[in-house]
């Protein structure tokens, strides 16, 4: 309930538009990459977004970085994502996360670190950074 409230002022929201952003919506993030929902991902990343693959794939921003993700999950074949963050942090505009990522197809069950950073514009948590190792 502490964070939850710590999260009320830092957005400056009030109201049920507070209740409705106060958690950025990593769980809808990660359904959308499973269904392969092209427009709900683009919705969901910031036109500047950065995303940092594991190696030997490069970092990437803007637009190629959204075409990456977007492809990435049109290629995949989970059916099950979800990020669970280990540690929430602020600084300035943004919310700051790392933890877990799983993914799961038919039996196999994999899982990686990942570093997160939310941003709210125009009224909604973006993503605007996204890194993340070697799923094993």
């Amino acid at each position: 309930m502490r964070q939850f409230c710590v999260l009320l002022l830092l957005s400056g929201l009030a109201g049920s538009e507070a209740l409705a952003q106060a958690q950025p919506p990593r769980w809808q993030l990660a359904s959308a990459f499973v269904q392969r929902d092209s427009a709900a991902l683009r919705r969901f990343l910031a036109s500047d977004v950065m995303i940092w693959p594991p190696a030997p794939d490069t970092a990437r921003r803007g637009s190629p970085a959204i075409r990456y993700f977007i492809d990435l999950a049109l290629a995949s074949r989970v059916t099950r994502s979800s990020f669970r963050p280990r540690a929430v942090t602020t600084d300035g505009a943004y919310l700051i996360e790392d933890g877990t990522w799983t993914f799961t197809h038919q039996r196999t069950r994999v899982s990686t670190r990942y570093d997160l950073r939310w941003r709210l514009a125009d009224g909604r948590w973006r993503v605007s950074f996204l890194k993340w190792e070697l799923f094993r």
